[in-house]
């Protein structure tokens, strides 16, 4: 076996423009940086107020609009980001069995969005960064220094003081691990496509995961397979939503999520307004695309020979691209109810709205697609969930349901999974975990145990199924291979895939 280097010492190099300055110091690296920014911008009075500023990090394109702070602090954190991606290339290293990343490699000099910079919400501090290693550092100094405090059962604890959390832990390294999930530090970086890791395990998740996956290790709910057991354990878990979102029924697979949930459909806050006209925006990206509406005349031209296509904005050339030249329209989604076929998910979401009156799922905003046995890709009624999730799910949908007469049937306000709406007169049927007994069910709820460790234990799940299909009641048609009870036996199928006990 390889000896493990040792990745204290670091050797970054300066990639601005064509500069081959190389150092071993961080703080010689942030101050060699100050140098080429003070020269890129100006200083004092020099200093000339324009409407952009061009990064000169090769491979990098970024343009900080009217900002020159924006600019310092993406400049920094491309030197934090090299530091990142050596650490990672000595670990692939000393890893020499690893495959290679075969990622794109255009991403490798790409940072996330900076424009706000760094503040610490550290109670009673307020200090502010431009430079993501000086922020990091700072943070960590907060942990070091903080004092243990007794517990109500006479034991002590080190308390996290940051801006509304009120975790508290035994040993610092658990607090200054648990800070990173506030400041979002990563430490490391893969040196081919430049994705960041908050830890060594992520990172050779990341690498194992371009390795030739077994045919014996798939997941048994959407057919991807992995290279070992435990990267397919780790992909399990975000089939199961075990967060409910407290001001909907939406429900996430990881807080992450849950927190853009509510940023986007929960907040009216818009802090980033255009410059050009009144609207605003609740995210960089968001405001970047809008001011590509704001070119005069065409800005993008389509590159393919004898193609006269352009566009003002990005986002639609990427759109003809892929629609006229890449995938040449052929067919890729099907509905699962009169077996049209579509070339976008889009077309087919108009469709099952329009055509077969689904609805989303109570607090979801889109339909999910599955790719299916014929390689199809139809619409995805199955969702997992936590008992606790569901029976929330459950209790919520309880006390919203406010029964009314529409057409000669009744409607509900809410519903877990798809259902046709009741303005229809179709006779499709749908299901609730919250009335199985219905006449009309076409659901089963399957009650199990998940072995994959979510949450680091055993957690029981509820696998919710829901089909949207013409049932005539007939005993003999409800158990024909494509009827409710087949479709129920297939769930029990993937739900021992995944490695529950079906009760």
């Amino acid at each position: 076996m390889a000896k493990r280097r040792n990745v204290s010492k670091i050797m970054v190099a300066c990639e601005w423009a064509s500069c081959t300055f190389k150092s071993q110091s961080m703080e010689e690296l942030s101050d060699h940086m100050s140098l080429h920014l003070k020269e890129h911008l100006g200083e004092g009075d020099a200093m000339e107020e324009l409407e952009d500023y061009p990064c000169l990090w090769r491979g990098c394109e970024f343009l900080a609009m009217g900002s020159q702070s924006e600019l310092i602090a993406h400049a920094h954190f491309h030197i934090f980001h090299s530091k990142l991606k050596y650490i990672g290339t000595q670990l692939l290293e000393s890893h020499p069995d690893l495959p290679s990343c075969t990622q794109d490699l255009h991403s490798s000099s790409l940072v996330p969005d900076v424009s706000e910079g760094f503040v610490c919400q550290w109670q009673h501090c307020d200090s502010s960064f431009n430079n993501p290693e000086w922020f990091y550092r700072h943070v960590d100094m907060h942990a070091h220094c903080t004092e243990l405090q007794p517990l109500p059962d006479r034991q002590q604890a080190l308390f996290c003081s940051w801006s509304g959390c009120d975790a508290f832990f035994k040993i610092k390294y658990r607090l200054r691990e648990h800070l990173r999930s506030h400041t979002q530090e990563r430490l490391v970086a893969c040196p081919t496509c430049g994705c960041m890791f908050s830890s060594n395990t992520k990172f050779f998740d990341h690498i194992q995961r371009q390795a030739e996956p077994e045919d014996s290790l798939t997941c048994g709910h959407c057919d991807k397979a992995f290279a070992n057991e435990r990267l397919l354990r780790d992909h399990v878990r975000q089939h199961v939503n075990h967060i409910k979102c407290p001001l909907c029924d939406m429900t996430c697979t990881s807080l992450s999520t849950l927190k853009i949930h509510i940023k986007f459909r929960h907040c009216d806050e818009r802090p980033f307004p255009c410059d050009f006209c009144e609207s605003s925006f609740k995210n960089q990206h968001d405001l970047r695309r809008h001011m590509e509406t704001h070119n005069e005349g065409a800005a993008y031209h389509c590159t393919v020979e004898g193609c006269g296509y352009s566009s003002r904005m990005a986002h639609t050339m990427n759109q003809h691209y892929k629609r006229v030249h890449e995938d040449n329209m052929v067919p890729r989604y099907k509905c699962h109810l009169c077996d049209k076929t579509f070339s976008w998910c889009y077309t087919l979401t108009l469709h099952l709205r329009k055509k077969h009156q689904l609805k989303w799922p109570s607090g979801h905003s889109r339909f999910r697609y599955k790719k299916d046995e014929d390689g199809y890709l139809r619409l995805n009624m199955v969702r997992f969930e936590t008992v606790e999730v569901t029976e929330e799910v459950i209790k919520n949908m309880a006390e919203k349901r406010t029964p009314r007469k529409v057409s000669g049937s009744t409607s509900h306000s809410k519903e877990p999974m798809l259902h046709p709406d009741s303005s229809n007169s179709t006779p499709q049927h749908s299901s609730s975990p919250s009335s199985p007994s219905s006449s009309s069910s076409t659901s089963e709820l399957l009650e199990g145990t998940d072995s994959s460790g979510l949450k680091g234990d055993e957690t029981s799940v509820y696998c919710v199924l829901n089909t949207v299909t013409e049932v005539s009641g007939d005993p003999e048609e409800m158990d024909q291979p494509g009827g409710p009870s087949g479709a129920v036996r297939a769930l029990a199928a993937v739900a021992r895939g995944l490695g529950m006990d079906v009760v």
